[in-house]
């Protein structure tokens, strides 16, 4: 819900109230061309908001709001191209002050003319994030990866990194599953949503937003505000949902201990795959926990209308004997008209009809085909300074089917900025000295005689000269650096595009490869922007379905730390070496032998015992 101040509250419950709508056409070049209320020819102007299907309740939507309208004006719809349009709300309050909600800003789509009308259609800046998605390897935390998105299709991020957080799984670090199904980012946000239990939407001032559906009651809505009303006789809950792994192509089911409601099918999430079992596991109990919280009573009315209300949030209806509770899933904001809003959601009764192990396999990949190529891209979503040590800028990791080749090619954007030294060197100059010439007496001057005679005068000169830049580029494959080939390049101050390109030959059947790109600097500085490293692998057979090794990859680097000038220890400095150690294997062997017993209940019995221990590393024997 936008947020309002109690006198809206007040003003727009009463049985009457004054209201008129604006609006603005913003043209490419920035010019605005306002309206007014009077503008819009009645009954043409609406806007429609949706956060979930017709039937049943969604996470991970990415839904664009719609906009049409129709202007009494003489603007030529040819200047319309690539235009936007804002449209508010305005409410007058007791005090006859005005108080002023947007409405939502959107980019026109579409524009037709007859003599005197101008009708026009269009969508939120959802639309812009259908974009291609080059990627098929990066990570990232929820955050770093939407913002990623904005600023590749040129929305701004409406969310700090905080709010993000505060989302189940959102201080996770997410990876890209390279067999996936994501084409465009608006695909690849729906998948983000989806893991943090949200849906995406456009903010009214234009922004990229997350929301989950809300828990407490935004606004009553009594008998007398509604026109009609259909309410249903159940209420939509959930206790457990499937999620499909991808790797083991099973669909693994969670619910809760009583496991009477719906189950929401959460189908493949191309961002739950990679990572030990344990952390799908826990991801996947997160999103159970948030998705229970969801309960209400399907809805569909119309209502006088109030225009700060937005779909997520929760209404109560009022009838004489209760008050029911409904999630707003569609809503649609006639202008100057009456509004409806509706709330879907399936019978949990109905589904004890069906199995609870009901599996949604039509999302289940393909088999990768032998002769197709497969392209694992690869972009960085933070910055780097490059140093004297190495930097890893590129890793990508993926798995080959049979034997086959490969070949690996980068493209990465450097600024670089070389050290300077200063240089004298000595110059000469020459210049000519007239000299007066004497009678032969030595007296007498004749000032019409003079004679030329050249000097020569060094100079010491001072002058800055750039060092150039060198960087030394080192490959690992297999965990293993490529010794016979390290490439070395040389710049000068600037903008560079630093290309690399090697072949991967003789790839193992059936096994998992990894190859990275490690980049240290001799002299100057040097920085690749985000999104400033692509790369790819490209080749036959080639994907990414074996289980994770085990291995975890750790980069790091320790400065010198020096202790000086404190309370107990002065003028002490100390170096600080980290290394890995392997810990000592012990293997102990233990050996029972037979026992014997005699009698029926305690007797006596004869007991032969051997332990051994054996230690692995020393090769002695105890026993």
């Amino acid at each position: 819900m936008y947020p309002i101040s109690n006198e809206y509250k007040t003003a727009i419950k009463k049985n009457s109230r004054k209201f008129y709508w604006t609006g603005n056409i913003i043209l490419k070049d920035e010019t605005i061309i306002p309206f007014t209320n009077k503008d819009i020819l009645k009954g043409s102007g609406y806007i429609h908001r949706s956060c979930s299907g017709s039937s049943e309740l969604e996470i991970g939507t990415v839904y664009a709001g719609e906009f049409g309208i129709s202007l009494f004006s003489n603007i030529d719809r040819y200047t319309l191209e690539d235009s936007k349009l804002e449209l508010f709300y305005h409410q007058e309050l007791e005090n006859k002050k005005i108080e002023t909600i947007p409405m939502g800003i959107f980019d026109v789509t579409e524009a037709n003319r007859s003599k005197k009308i101008l009708e026009l259609k269009g969508y939120d800046y959802m639309l812009r994030f259908d974009k291609n998605f080059p990627v098929t390897d990066t990570f990232g935390t929820a955050f770093e990866l939407l913002s990623l998105s904005c600023e590749k299709c040129k929305v701004e991020l409406g969310m700090t990194e905080d709010e993000v957080k505060a989302f189940v799984n959102g201080e996770e670090v997410l990876a890209i599953y390279q067999d996936h199904d994501i084409e465009t980012y608006r695909d690849f946000i729906h998948y983000i949503a989806s893991t943090l239990g949200a849906f995406a939407g456009i903010s009214r001032d234009g922004k990229l937003i997350l929301n989950k559906y809300a828990e407490s009651i935004s606004t009553e809505i009594k008998t007398r505000e509604r026109f009609s009303s259909s309410i249903s006789d159940f209420k939509t809950r959930y206790t457990a949902i499937n999620s499909t792994n991808a790797k083991t192509k099973i669909a693994e089911y969670y619910s809760l201990e009583n496991d009477d409601g719906l189950t929401m099918n959460l189908s493949i999430n191309p961002l739950m795959q990679l990572g030990l079992p344990e952390k799908r596991k826990r991801m996947c109990e997160s999103l159970l926990t948030e998705i229970c919280k969801i309960h209400h009573t399907p809805f569909d009315m119309v209502t006088i209308g109030d225009p700060s209300l937005d779909v997520g949030d929760r209404i109560a209806i009022s009838y004489p004997e209760e008050k029911i509770e409904g999630l707003i899933t569609d809503i649609e904001y006639k202008i100057n008209s009456k509004h409806r809003i509706l709330g879907v959601g399936k019978n949990p009764y109905l589904s004890k009809a069906k199995s609870k192990n009901d599996k949604n396999i039509v999302g289940l990949l393909n088999q990768i085909e032998s002769e197709k190529l497969v392209v694992h891209a690869y972009s960085n979503y933070s910055a780097f300074n490059l140093s004297t040590t190495d930097t890893p800028i590129i890793r990508i990791e993926f798995a080959s089917n049979k034997e086959t080749e490969a070949i690996f090619n980068a493209s990465i954007l450097l600024n670089i900025i070389c050290d300077t030294e200063q240089k004298t060197r000595k110059i000469s100059r020459e210049f000519k000295k007239q000299v007066e010439v004497l009678n032969n007496d030595g007296k007498s001057y004749n000032p019409l005689k003079f004679e030329e005679k050249e000097e020569v005068e060094e100079l010491d000169f001072i002058e800055n000269i750039e060092i150039p830049t060198r960087l030394v580029i080192t490959y690992v494959f297999n965990d293993t650096k490529i010794e016979h080939h390290i490439p070395k390049e040389t710049y000068l101050s600037g903008d560079h595009i630093l290309n690399l390109f090697y072949p991967l030959t003789k790839l193992q059947e059936k096994t998992m490869n990894n190859f990275s790109v490690l980049i240290r600097l001799e002299s100057g500085q040097a920085m690749i922007g985000k999104d400033n490293a692509i790369a790819a692998i490209s080749g036959q057979s080639l994907g990414s379905t074996e289980a994770w090794d085990g291995k975890i990859k750790i980069d790091e680097s320790w400065k010198r730390i020096e202790l000086s000038h404190s309370f107990l220890l002065r003028k002490l400095k100390a170096d600080y070496k980290v290394e890995r150690q392997i810990p000592t294997p012990i293997i102990f062997n233990e050996k029972v032998g037979r026992f014997k017993y005699q009698g029926l209940m305690i007797g006596k019995y004869k007991e032969e015992i051997t332990t051994e221990f054996k230690d692995k590393e020393e090769g002695n024997a105890q026993g």
